[in-house]
């Protein structure tokens, strides 16, 4: 068996640019303390890791893993990020080879709590720093001398490589003008008229609301009122005849927002705003599944919408980037291979291009919309088991770059557009909540030097490059193994 002598590097592992200035203020006093420091300095300084040098520094080269753990360690949906739970378990399998049981020493930067991780990372004993770092080094320091990992009296010349790292990143920030993409598609136009209306007959306790929410056209409810975009007779032809409506009196939309309601039932600026979200997002979601959108319901009840089959010319969409360049996304793809009928290998996972959109009732209104990944077995049906689709989608997109999202953003929203200027939501016949096509965006007074995105590369550049990386983690023999025994640890 190998023994822990024939190793002498610390592996740092970090989740995120956001631990960078943690990762790299130990990785410097680790190594003026002596000690053979290895950290992702391509991460570091803005680029990819890559499993290959990952994979090999731990196997062959690691007397111990340090991994820094802190908010960043998860994804929006509070799971492990992808990369970070293969690292985790890629130690896992060194803490038995090597029959050191303390192979991994986690390090804690922030609140985040150690029980977010797996069970066995629970009983280890892990080091907190989001108090005082020196007091933390410290305690690293000591376990490294308790378990004889190697060090020299004098700094150890890796110290070299962790200053051009501080010189670099001293480098990023620049005096450069840059400007900022959101995803917030601004409200250029609301319908100015509110309309309210009383049920003229009896109500059971919470019927209004169903009633309300059961609407195919906009429609709240107001107290013992409904509240609408829509005039009497088109909203009468939604609710059909056994709800009877009569107007009980119309609102500046304006003035409602604000809490002025006249002689019609008060209510708080607060709660105005979250009535005219309401119509909002129903008119967003009308708008989508009128367009030919599949529903998703995420685990946060969200629905997101996404592409199905054939439902945009060869799969893509096409917009046109802010430097004036037409560029296109793919709105579905597929992940790994498996065996079909017949002797024919067929996809082993489908991707589908969703989105989800949340309105924002401020000063300036908008819609933030935000890209999801759907997947699939079939094509057709999203995976049943969310644990699972979220891990498989984590895998699907871990090599997807910046560049990439804001171009599904631009291109969904052009797609939206119908490639006019403005997206309309209709809330009726007649009328429409309108939304600029293109994202907001803001000058920034200095910009970012070290962006590996390079603005100029085309998108068959592009899309060659990310299937090579994707293509290289693949067929990684120690991930690939890992990706199969994830998947074959949950349920369908």
């Amino acid at each position: 068996m190998e023994t822990q002598q024939q190793r002498d590097a610390v592996f740092i592992s970090h989740a995120t640019p956001g631990d960078n200035a943690f990762s790299v203020w130990l990785a410097s006093r680790l190594a003026l303390a002596g000690y053979n420091v290895w950290c992702d300095q391509e991460k570091l300084l803005g680029g990819e890791d890559f499993w290959k040098d990952i994979e090999r520094v731990i196997r062959n080269q690691a007397a111990k893993m340090i991994l820094v753990v802190s908010k960043n360690a998860f994804d929006a949906e509070g799971l492990l990020r992808d990369g970070i739970a293969k690292e985790v378990a890629l130690a896992d399998i060194m803490k038995k080879s090597l029959s050191d049981q303390y192979f991994l020493v986690p390090v804690r930067i922030d609140q985040t709590s150690f029980s977010n991780f797996p069970i066995d990372f629970i009983r280890l004993n892990g080091i907190d720093c989001q108090h005082n770092w020196a007091d933390g080094l410290h305690r690293i320091i000591k376990v490294l001398e308790r378990d004889d990992v190697a060090r020299s009296r004098d700094p150890h010349p890796s110290i070299s490589g962790w200053r051009d790292v501080h010189q670099e990143l001293s480098k990023t920030i620049s005096s450069v003008r840059e400007k900022l993409q959101t995803n917030w598609l601004a409200v250029t136009a609301v319908p100015e008229t509110l309309r309210f209306y009383e049920v003229q007959r009896e109500l059971k306790q919470n019927e209004l609301r169903s009633i309300a929410s059961e609407c195919a056209l906009p429609c709240s409810d107001h107290g013992r009122l409904l509240v609408s975009f829509v005039d009497l007779t088109e909203l009468q032809t939604a609710l059909g005849p056994s709800v009877p409506i009569s107007s009980r009196g119309t609102l500046k939309t304006d003035d409602f927002l604000i809490g002025e309601t006249g002689d019609i039932l008060g209510i708080a600026p607060r709660d105005a705003k979250n009535k005219i979200s309401s119509l909002f997002r129903q008119a967003w979601d009308n708008t989508l599944r009128a367009k030919g959108l599949t529903p998703y319901e995420m685990a946060n009840q969200k629905l997101a919408w996404w592409f199905p089959e054939g439902l945009v010319e060869d799969e893509q969409l096409r917009y046109t980037d802010f430097n004036g360049k037409p560029r296109k996304r793919a709105v579905r793809g597929t992940r790994g291979k498996k065996d079909g009928p017949d002797d024919t290998v067929i996809p082993r996972y489908y991707w589908h291009l969703g989105f989800t959109a949340k309105p924002y009732s401020t000063e300036v209104p908008y819609i933030a919309i935000q890209p999801r990944i759907i997947i699939s077995e079939d094509g057709q049906a999203p995976l049943a088991n969310k644990t699972r689709l979220n891990s498989v989608r984590r895998s699907v997109t871990s090599m997807w770059f910046n560049e990439r999202w804001r171009g599904l953003i631009l291109g969904f929203a052009n797609w939206l557009a119908d490639s006019e200027d403005e997206i309309k939501l209709a809330v009726s016949a007649s009328e429409a909540i309108r939304l600029r096509k293109v994202p907001m965006t803001f000058d920034a007074d200095f910009g970012i030097t070290a962006d590996p995105v390079n603005l100029e590369t085309d998108d068959e550049e592009l899309a060659s490059f990310e299937a090579s990386e994707t293509h290289e983690r693949l067929n990684d023999p120690a991930f690939r193994s890992l990706d199969e025994n994830e998947d074959n640890d949950v349920d369908g």
